[in-house]
C-alpha cells in the first residue's frame, strides 16, 4: 500500500491512564475510499484508538497522520475542519433542538460566527445560512428524516439518531468518517438502511473506519479488518481470514493472556 493510498494512519500509538496501558504500539492504516473495520473483545482498546485518531485523547507514544500530515497534537475540532470526523457509540443528538437545527448547528465556518461576522457579514451570513439549509434538507431527504425536520431530535428512534448523527458529520463535508458502533441500539431494518447509506457514501468518495460488535455488519461492509486484543493489534486481513484465525477465536473466547 503506497502512502498516497492511505488517508489516515496511526504509527505505533500507545496511551496510558495512570498505571493502566489502554493501547500499546498500535499501527493501523485506513485506505482512501475503503471501509476499514476495527473489531475485538470488550476492553481491547478500540474506542481508545478512535479517541486518539479523532483527537479526543493524545497518545503517550506514536503518531497520527492524516493525508500525510502529522496531526498528533491537533485538537479534534481542527481535525474536523480538515475533513476527519467521527460519530459515537451513544448518539449525541441535542435533544432540545429540532432534527433540522441539529444539522444547522454543525455547519462549519459560518460567516455570522463571531462579533465582526455578526455585525458586518449580513449578506454572506444569510447566503451561508440558506446554503446550510439546502444541504441539511438534502441529507435528511436522503435518509428519510426530512418529514421529521421540525420534530425534537430526542423523539427519534435509536436508528434514526444514528442516521442523524451521520448526517451531522456529513455537514462538515468530510473525507474520512470514524463510526463508533453504528449498529448499537438500532433495529435490524434500520441497520440495513445505515449500511446502505454508508455504501452510497463510499461510492461518492468518503472513506470510513468502523468499530463494531455486529459481525454481520462488519462482514457486509469492511475490508480490511483490524483485530485488537488487550490493547494491541492482533491481526489485519479480510473477514474470511480473521474469522478463521485461531488467535482471533481465542481472543474472543478469552484465551489471550
Amino acid at each position: 500500500m503506497s502512502l498516497s493510498d492511505v488517508v489516515l494512519a496511526a504509527h505505533g500509538v500507545g496511551v496510558r491512564f495512570g498505571g493502566f496501558t489502554a493501547l500499546q504500539d498500535a499501527s493501523v492504516a485506513f485506505r482512501r475510499g475503503a471501509i476499514t473495520g476495527v473489531v475485538g473483545p470488550n476492553g481491547a482498546g478500540k474506542s481508545t484508538l478512535f479517541n486518539i485518531l479523532s483527537g479526543r485523547v493524545r497518545p503517550t507514544s506514536g503518531a497520527v497522520l492524516y493525508k500525510g500530515e502529522d496531526i498528533t497534537r491537533l485538537p479534534g475540532h481542527a481535525r474536523a475542519r480538515r475533513g476527519l470526523t467521527r460519530t459515537f457509540q451513544i448518539s449525541r443528538e441535542l435533544g432540545g433542538l429540532t432534527v433540522l437545527e441539529n444539522l444547522l448547528l454543525a455547519t462549519p465556518g459560518h460567516p455570522g460566527e463571531g462579533l465582526v461576522g455578526g455585525l458586518f457579514g449580513g449578506r454572506a451570513a444569510r447566503a451561508a445560512e440558506e446554503q446550510a439549509r439546502v444541504d441539511a434538507r438534502g441529507l435528511l431527504e436522503r435518509v428519510g428524516l426530512w418529514r421529521l425536520a421540525d420534530a425534537s431530535a430526542s423523539a427519534l428512534s435509536g436508528g434514526q439518531k444514528k442516521l442523524l448523527e451521520l448526517c451531522r458529520a456529513l455537514m462538515l463535508r468530510p473525507e474520512m468518517i470514524l463510526l463508533d458502533e453504528p449498529a448499537a441500539g438500532v433495529n435490524p431494518v434500520l441497520i440495513g438502511e445505515v449500511a446502505d447509506f454508508i455504501r452510497v457514501l463510499q461510492s461518492e468518495g468518503v472513506s470510513f473506519g468502523i468499530v463494531e460488535h455486529n459481525m454481520d455488519l462488519i462482514a457486509a461492509l469492511c475490508d480490511p479488518i483490524y483485530v485488537l486484543a488487550e490493547g494491541r493489534v492482533l491481526l489485519e486481513g479480510s473477514f474470511e481470514a480473521i474469522s478463521a484465525n485461531e488467535a482471533v477465536i481465542e481472543a474472543y473466547l478469552g484465551g489471550v493472556h
